[in-house]
């Protein structure tokens, strides 16, 4: 069976439907599987062995879905014709997406949106899992079986920002913490994604590193963020998509998540994830998250 998957969203979206392409594999015996989802996680997608093929939904071939002349690529065109089932997490109130794909071929259409309803408290990779009739139990106990790395000793990710500067805990109470880790003599791997130059710019301005004990990694492919992540003995960082990655990873976590964050939704699947919530992140001090992160990475 060739199985189509499309899964429009950022990082975190993205990365949370890796457990139910696991389960969507073993289930159909699928012999091919086609991912479409944010061109950031697709390399990491393939390495997992979760997709076989894969496409940047920003392509303009796939705006065809949403078309109210039907598809007309002559390549998405193929790839239907030999399609089996396709499953779209999306919106598609007025049905185009649903009649497009039947019209070229598709026996088998699922259409769902991409987050459960507001009212529900469901986890989103339980939810995804639900709209295939897998259950929520078996993808929330899925990881990735990646080759084992050597650990670089005492180090510390973290990642200071997110897609929205509201779920950001203060700049200044990062620095803090990241002192504290180096007067403990724990190194500091700082992450910093494509919007978060000035954050960075303004973290090393104002921090005073010593020899060794600090690295940063800027806009780098997430298949090389996960292959440094697994090396660290923890990390620390906001609601976010790389938060998601390196709990994922098997990485002890530690996620803050302020307003706004709902965790019953978005909570990071993973082994060792401690999560801090507060209304407002002012109030959260460095002296508690030192504390935590001293217990749960074992410092």
């Amino acid at each position: 069976m060739n199985i189509l998957v499309i899964r429009p969203g950022a990082i975190g979206d993205a990365l949370l439907a890796f457990p139910t392409l696991h389960a969507l594999r073993a289930k159909y015996a699928a012999k091919r599987i086609t991912f479409v989802s944010n061109a950031s996680v697709l390399p990491l997608a393939q390495a997992c062995k979760l997709a076989d093929d894969v496409s940047d939904f920003e392509q303009t071939q796939w705006s065809e879905l949403f078309s109210t002349t039907g598809i007309r690529n002559s390549g998405l065109r193929q790839l239907l014709a030999v399609t089996n089932m396709a499953i779209c997490w999306l919106g598609d109130p007025d049905h185009l997406v649903e009649g497009n794909l039947r019209q070229a071929g598709v026996k088998k259409i699922i259409v769902a949106p991409g987050r459960p309803p507001e009212s529900s408290y469901a986890h989103v990779a339980g939810y995804l899992a639900s709209t295939v009739k897998i259950p929520a139990k078996q993808v929330r106990q899925w990881y990735p079986a990646l080759p084992a790395v050597p650990k670089a000793g005492r180090t510390v990710a973290i990642h200071p920002g997110s897609g929205s500067e509201r779920k950001n805990w203060p700049i200044a109470s990062f620095i803090e913490v990241i002192n504290g880790l180096w007067q403990e003599k724990c190194a500091v791997l700082l992450l910093a994604g494509p919007a978060e130059e000035q954050k960075l710019a303004y973290l090393q301005r104002h921090l005073a590193p010593s020899p060794g004990l600090y690295k940063t990694l800027v806009n780098a492919p997430l298949l090389e963020t996960a292959q440094q992540l697994r090396q660290c003995q923890g990390y620390l960082g906001n609601d976010s998509g790389i938060t998601h990655l390196a709990a994922m990873l098997g990485v002890p976590t530690v996620a803050i998540f302020g307003p706004g964050s709902r965790t019953s939704n978005w909570e990071p699947l993973g082994k060792h994830v401690g999560i801090i919530q507060q209304p407002d992140l002012h109030y959260l001090t460095p002296f508690v998250v030192m504390a935590i992160i001293r217990a749960d990475f074992r410092l």
